[in-house]
C-alpha cells in the first residue's frame, strides 16, 4: 500500500511537472506573441514619426496626459519636429519651445500666434493665418487643430507651419500686376469715356456689354448700370431700335455697317451718322459681337450747305469777270468755267459741256496751236497732271503762245480740285516794254549831262542818279544802290561842310529847301559854288539838280 502511494505520489508530480512545463510553454508562446505584435506597433509608430518628421510641413505638438490610463505624464508636454526646427532655423533644434517659435516671428505675428495657440489649447479652437519671419523675408502658413480619438479623449494639440513665401511672392507679383491691369483699364474707360461721341459693345447676342458716359447722356439715364440693365437701345424717331438692327447686319456680313440717322432732339433736326464694326470674341473666332459709335454730324452738314451757297456765290461771281477761269476737278474733269475761258481759248460750247478732262483740254488747245511749244510733250503732259492732289500753295508762270500772246496762268488749289485763272498781259508787257525803253532813253540822256541830278520817289528813296553826282560829290555806286533815302544822302555829303558848327541844323535847312522845291545855293570847303535846284513832280517825287556855278 504503501508503494502504492508513492507510485500514486510520482505520477502525480510527474503530471504536475508536465502540466508546469505546458503552462510554461505556453506562457512563452503568449510572451513571443506579444513581443512580437510591440515589436510591429513599435515599427509603425517609427515609421509614423519618421513619416511625420519628413513631411514638407513642419509642426509643433502640445501632447496631452493619457485620459484612459493612469498615465505617469502629469501635464503637457512639447514637441517639436525636426523639418519645423530646420524651417525656421531654431537654434535649440528639436528641443525647442514654443516661445523658441514665437520669438522667430515679428511682434505682431507673434502675438496673434500665442492667442492662437491659447485658444486651440482651451477651446480646441482651430485657426489658419500667414506670419512673416523676422529677417528672412519669408512667410510661414500655420494652421492649428486638435487631435482626438472616437471617444473624445483629447490626444494633442497640433500647429502646423509650412513655407508659403513662394507663393506670397507669387500673390504679391499677382497682385501687382492686377492693380497695373486695373490701371491700365481704368486709363482705357477714362479714354473712352472722354469721347464726345457714344460708343458701346455688345456680346455675341447683341446686347450690350459696355458703354461710355457719352451714351449715358444720350440714353437720359444717371448711370452706366442703369443703360446695362435696362439695355436701352438707340432708336429713331419712330421708336425701332436702328442700332442693334445695323449690329446684326454688321455680326452677318461681318463687314462695318453704317447708316444716317435723322433724330429730332430738343425741337431741333440732328444729323447722326451710326457705325456697327464686328470683331471676334476670344481665340476660338466662333463669337462676333460689335462695337457701335454715334457720330454727331448736325454742324458738318450745315457747314457743308454754308459752303455750298458760298462755294455757288463765289462761282456766279467768277462767271461774269473778265479773267478766264476753269476749275477741273479731282478726277481732272471740268467742273466750272466761265465765259472768259472759253472766249480765251475759242473752245466750243459741246466740248465743254461734256466736261473735258484737263488732258483733254490741252490736247484741244494743241490742236489749235494755242499751246507753247514744248521739245517733249510727253513729258509736259506729265509735269501739269503733277498740280492734281500735289497743289497746295498757289503758282503762277507766263505762258507764250504762238500766236504772239502772253497769258499769265494761276494755279491754285479748291476744295473741288484745281482753279486755273488766265489773264492775257500782252498789251500790259508790250506797254511795261516802251516804258522800260524810255526809261532807259531818259537815263542815257541824263547820264550824259554836265549837271547832277538825283530822282528821289514820294517816299524819299533814291531811284535814280547820273555820273556826273558821282564826280561831283565823290561818292560810289556801292552807296547809292541800295535806294538810300534823302536824309541819308545829304549825310553823304556832310565831308564837304567841315566848316559848318551846327551840321544838324545846317542839314535840315538843305532837306526843307528840296522837299519845299525851294533853290539854294552851297559853298564847300574846296571853294566850289553850286547851285541846288529841287523840283516836285506831280506824283511827289524829287529831281535834284547840282550845278556848278
Amino acid at each position: 500500500m504503501d508503494i502504492d502511494l508513492l507510485n500514486i505520489l510520482f505520477i502525480g508530480g510527474l503530471i504536475s511537472i508536465f502540466g508546469l512545463i505546458a503552462m510554461m510553454a505556453a506562457l512563452q508562446l503568449k510572451i513571443y506573441k506579444y513581443k512580437k505584435r510591440i515589436y510591429f506597433i513599435r515599427r509603425d509608430r517609427e515609421r509614423c514619426n519618421e513619416l511625420l518628421f519628413t513631411a514638407k510641413d513642419g509642426f509643433f505638438c502640445f501632447v496631452a496626459p493619457d485620459q484612459k490610463v493612469k498615465d505617469p505624464q502629469k501635464g503637457i508636454k512639447e514637441k517639436c519636429s525636426r523639418r519645423l526646427a530646420v524651417m525656421l532655423n531654431l537654434k535649440n533644434g528639436t528641443a525647442s519651445s514654443f516661445a523658441d517659435v514665437c520669438a522667430v516671428f515679428y511682434k505682431d505675428d507673434a502675438i496673434r500666434l500665442k492667442k492662437y495657440a491659447n485658444l486651440l489649447q482651451q477651446d480646441g479652437l482651430a485657426f489658419e493665418d500667414i506670419l512673416e519671419v523676422k529677417g528672412q523675408s519669408s512667410f510661414v502658413c500655420v494652421y492649428g487643430n486638435r487631435v482626438q480619438d472616437a471617444e473624445n479623449n483629447l490626444y494633442c494639440d497640433v500647429i502646423w507651419f509650412r513655407d508659403v513665401s513662394a507663393e506670397v511672392a507669387r500673390l504679391n507679383d499677382l497682385e501687382t500686376e492686377k492693380k497695373a491691369e486695373q490701371e491700365k483699364v481704368k486709363q482705357l474707360e477714362n479714354m473712352v469715356d472722354g469721347l464726345d461721341s457714344p460708343l458701346w459693345l455688345r456680346d455675341e447676342n447683341l446686347n450690350l456689354l459696355v458703354v461710355n458716359k457719352k451714351y449715358v447722356e444720350y440714353a437720359g439715364k444717371s448711370s452706366k448700370e442703369e443703360v446695362l440693365n435696362q439695355n436701352i437701345e438707340i432708336n429713331n424717331n419712330k421708336g425701332e431700335a436702328v442700332a442693334r438692327a445695323l449690329a446684326q447686319t454688321a455680326q452677318k456680313n461681318k463687314r462695318k455697317q453704317k447708316k444716317l440717322l435723322n433724330i429730332v432732339q430738343k425741337g431741333a433736326v440732328q444729323n447722326y451718322e451710326l457705325y456697327e464694326n464686328p470683331y471676334f470674341m476670344g481665340d476660338m473666332l466662333d463669337k462676333i459681337g460689335t462695337v457701335g459709335y454715334l457720330v454727331n454730324n448736325t454742324e458738318l452738314e450745315n457747314a457743308k450747305r454754308d459752303f455750298k451757297a458760298n462755294q455757288n456765290s463765289h462761282l456766279e461771281i467768277l462767271g461774269v469777270l473778265g479773267t478766264a477761269f476753269a476749275i477741273f476737278d479731282e478726277k481732272t474733269n471740268l467742273y466750272f468755267y466761265n465765259t472768259s475761258f472759253k472766249t480765251l481759248w475759242g473752245l466750243d460750247s459741246d466740248f465743254l459741256e461734256k466736261n473735258p478732262s484737263y488732258m483733254q483740254f490741252i490736247e484741244t488747245i494743241r490742236l489749235h496751236k494755242l499751246l507753247p511749244p514744248v521739245p517733249d510733250f510727253k513729258a509736259f503732259k506729265e509735269d501739269e497732271m503733277k498740280v492734281f492732289g500735289g497743289l497746295w500753295k498757289i503758282e503762277e508762270d507766263l505762258l507764250h503762245i504762238p500766236d504772239g500772246r502772253t497769258i499769265h496762268r494761276f494755279r491754285m488749289p479748291h476744295p473741288n480740285g484745281v482753279i486755273f485763272a488766265y489773264d492775257d498781259v500782252s498789251d500790259r508787257l508790250a506797254t511795261m516794254r516802251r516804258l522800260n525803253d524810255l526809261m532807259s532813253i531818259q537815263k542815257d540822256i541824263l547820264d550824259n549831262l554836265s549837271d547832277s541830278v538825283l530822282i528821289f520817289g514820294a517816299n524819299q528813296h533814291l531811284k535814280f542818279y547820273n555820273k556826273a553826282y558821282l564826280k561831283l560829290w565823290t561818292s560810289t555806286r556801292e552807296k547809292m544802290e541800295d535806294e538810300p533815302k534823302l536824309e541819308t544822302v545829304v549825310e553823304q555829303q556832310k565831308l564837304f561842310f567841315s566848316n559848318i558848327d551846327d551840321w544838324q541844323n545846317f542839314k535840315q535847312a538843305i532837306l526843307q529847301n528840296i522837299m519845299s522845291g525851294q533853290q539854294f545855293e552851297l559853298v564847300r570847303d574846296d571853294k566850289v559854288k553850286i547851285k541846288v535846284s529841287p523840283r516836285i513832280f506831280y506824283d511827289r517825287s524829287v529831281m535834284v539838280t547840282y550845278t556848278i556855278i
